[in-house]
């Protein structure tokens, strides 16, 4: 496979079945052989219409479907770079955020036409049609695949050995929450990738796919490892908007009897099991964030196989540490924190005064540190909180204590706290007006610090707009607070 990202990785056993969109009935299976040549048509549109070079940049925007998949792979072969956290946007001002900018010109966008035409009920929205005109060379439409004519006696013959990638060239280029360009190449995320399907995929099992890749390491944790060694690929675009209408894509599960599915928050992951009837076939989950006792209880009401959350840090890589929760999980002695133990040999793992340092040797990456904060009981690391530490007002602000504490009143979801070192300001957005939990915070405030306190409440905000790459952007909520803050 030589460490490079391209259909060779892809089980031969693969299927993509296809329903009816007005019905939503079964047609027929896609096999690898047809993948296959649907990989094909892209490339040659990329190359002959486009004139496609390898470091060239991508965002997909439509899907996933089997054209997404087969382009995905197309622009792979050929070197091109994925964008994987562009922001949405909702208003001028989110056009002009440095997220939004920070990619500049992406030389391709791929987009659904309808969401495209402000007439359509489809369409996105006015801003990210603004977005995407304004950031795109240029805009590849979906309906490019089926419609443009095959020269089979040119290029074709040819086109599939055309691989311009190599191990070293960038596949993703993502960003941190500071705004530091992250970039993975080929062989980091193949490597990734196939551990991931070793360790908790059963081959020839069935995966759903609802989400477009999102973060720089996730397509590593569900998407990648589905091709690898899945079965049938079955996709869930268009079911839903957000977690509130997330039924039918339950409904497709329970119907197809599918295995595999990624939900990455806790939100999703809690709305889709209290929204499903109790299992009948294998149903395994991975997410990315603490499993809580309310999931675990779930997880045991719905027979769900298990549950597994995966530990890493997008700068450094994924899976230093996953925790499982299954049917024997007991719940009278569950603790939200116990990560588990090393599963291997493949992260070099230390702590060093509580602080979490990795190394890779197979990646030849030196140690890093995740700036989380462990501890060691009897061999199982236990997550503490972020490292992170703030001066406000002339105290010291632990992040991870007044988050702890934000979580522990509103819930997962219910508010945010974020601190603005800059403006010397702490700000606090409830999505859920709690008016007891918020009384208690500032108590906590009044009677931990003497200085310090909640500078400004953002209420009345739709979450979603705030939501991004699987948990809440920082940065365009600590602008926002701030523009609140000047009115």
């Amino acid at each position: 496979m030589n460490n490079i990202i391209s259909r060779q990785i892809i089980n031969p056993e693969i299927l993509f079945p296809e329903f009816d969109n007005e019905n939503g009935r079964f047609i027929r299976n896609i096999n690898y052989d047809h993948f296959y040549y649907l990989i094909n048509r892209w490339k040659i549109i990329l190359i002959e219409k486009y004139q496609a070079q390898p470091g060239q940049t991508i965002c997909l925007t439509a899907g996933p479907d089997i054209a997404y998949y087969a382009l995905f792979f197309a622009a792979a072969e050929l070197g091109l770079v994925f964008i994987v956290d562009w922001p949405h946007v909702f208003n001028e001002s989110d056009l002009a955020d440095s997220k939004v900018t920070f990619h500049g010109k992406i030389d391709y966008i791929y987009i659904h036409p309808k969401h495209h035409d402000l007439e359509s009920s489809h369409a996105v929205n006015y801003w990210e049609i603004q977005r995407n005109l304004q950031f795109g060379r240029n805009l590849i439409l979906v309906d490019e695949l089926w419609e443009y004519d095959i020269d089979r006696g040119n290029l074709y013959p040819r086109v599939a050995d055309m691989i311009w990638a190599t191990p070293e060239s960038p596949l993703i280029y993502s960003t941190t929450r500071l705004l530091k360009k992250i970039v993975n190449s080929h062989r980091k995320v193949f490597l990734f990738a196939k551990r991931m399907a070793n360790l908790y995929f059963t081959p020839n099992e069935s995966v759903m796919h609802y989400k477009t890749i999102h973060h720089g390491t996730s397509m590593c944790l569900h998407f990648l490892p589905g091709f690898m060694v899945g079965g049938k690929q079955y996709s869930a675009s268009g079911l839903y908007g957000d977690h509130i209408s997330m039924a039918p894509m339950v409904q497709l599960c329970m119907n197809m009897k599918i295995n595999n599915i990624f939900l990455y928050s806790a939100d999703q992951l809690t709305y889709f099991l209290k929204k499903m009837p109790r299992a009948e076939h294998c149903i395994n989950i991975v997410t990315l964030y603490q499993i809580s006792p309310e999931i675990v209880k779930l997880v045991k009401e719905k027979n769900i196989n298990w549950v597994k959350s995966v530990f890493g840090d997008t700068t450094i890589g994924v899976g230093f540490f996953i925790k499982t929760v299954n049917q024997c999980t007991d719940e009278n002695n569950y603790d939200v924190t116990d990560m588990g133990q090393i599963l291997d040999d493949f992260f070099k793992i230390e702590l060093r005064d509580g602080s979490l340092y990795v190394a890779c040797p197979e990646l030849s990456e030196d140690w890093k540190t995740s700036d989380d904060k462990f501890d060691i009981i009897n061999g199982n690391y236990h997550f503490r909180g972020r490292e992170n530490t703030y001066r406000i007002n002339g105290e010291w602000i632990q992040l991870a204590e007044i988050e702890n504490q934000v979580r522990k009143l509103f819930g997962y979801t219910g508010a945010n706290i974020v601190i603005d070192l800059e403006w010397q300001k702490i700000y606090l957005a409830i999505w859920e007006p709690n008016t007891d939990s918020e009384i208690e915070l500032h108590q906590f405030f009044t009677e931990h610090y003497e200085s310090v306190e909640i500078s400004f409440v953002l209420r009345g905000e739709n979450y979603r707009d705030f939501y991004d790459g699987g948990k809440i952007d920082n940065s365009k909520l600590r602008r926002v607070c701030r523009e609140k803050v000047l009115e």
